[in-house]
């Protein structure tokens, strides 16, 4: 019951609009639903939804709450059905007027001096969250080189040895893990393709790479996987 009331003052005092934990999940709420309809559903078009129900959903109803409900209770109490058309021009400058001063008083001023700003920051913090779990996702993720060893290990374990240097194969690779076709093209050359003379620094970086996939196929308990890719990492060696 409480709960209730508190609510409802909150609501009549107009606070609940501009409360930044209340904004902050409608934000959420509206922007996951929204790109589950339309997976290129920007932030932006979020920011613009929030702030057409600010208008429509929390103005007008706010208005209704505080005017519109106790003018019409008045005129039911007051049996002034009889004579509606006298009180209805009544209400409805008293209603021009009221609006015009809440506009100005409330609406207008706690929309640019609290909401607006609230929701930019909101907005900021929910693509910078975003962008926080993409770059977890990547560094979890083993490098461009790394995928492709691995690859190239079950593409050895199955017997099927279909891997093959091409835009094709590269494109299949992009598909599987979702990484540049140039970058995995290049890795596929380097991997099945002649062997190069290499600067140092592109020596060292193949090590490195070689032993993320170490990692992983230990990791796995795959030992045949290690093996198969020490063979690959003797034609690295100068």
């Amino acid at each position: 019951m409480k709960s209730l009331v508190k609510k409802a003052n909150s609501f009549i005092s107009f606070d609940l609009p501009l409360e930044k934990a209340h904004i902050t999940t409608q934000f959420a709420n509206i922007h996951q639903r929204l790109q589950v309809q339309s997976p290129e559903w920007s932030t932006t078009a979020t920011r613009q939804k929030l702030i057409s129900e600010y208008w429509y959903t929390y103005v007008i109803g706010h208005f209704g709450s505080v005017f519109a409900l106790p003018a019409l209770l008045i005129i039911i109490i007051s049996g002034g059905f009889t004579h509606l058309p006298r009180y209805l021009a009544g209400f409805m400058v008293a209603g021009l007027i009221s609006f015009l001063v809440l506009y100005l008083a409330v609406y207008r001023h706690y929309f640019t001096a609290f909401y607006l700003p609230q929701l930019e920051t909101i907005k900021e913090e929910y693509e910078r969250k975003v962008i926080e779990q993409v770059e977890k996702c990547r560094q979890a993720q083993l490098s461009n080189f790394a995928l492709t060893l691995v690859f190239y290990v079950y593409d050895k374990v199955s017997g099927g040895n279909m891997l093959q240097c091409n835009d094709h194969y590269a494109g299949l690779l992009t598909q599987l893990f979702g990484v540049d076709q140039g970058s995995l093209k290049k890795n596929l050359e380097l991997i099945l393709g002649k062997r190069k003379e290499l600067s140092a620094r592109k020596q060292t970086e193949i090590r490195n790479r070689f032993e993320e996939a170490y990692a992983f196929f230990e990791s796995l308990q795959f030992p045949q996987g290690v093996l198969i890719l020490k063979e690959l990492a003797s034609k690295f060696q100068h």
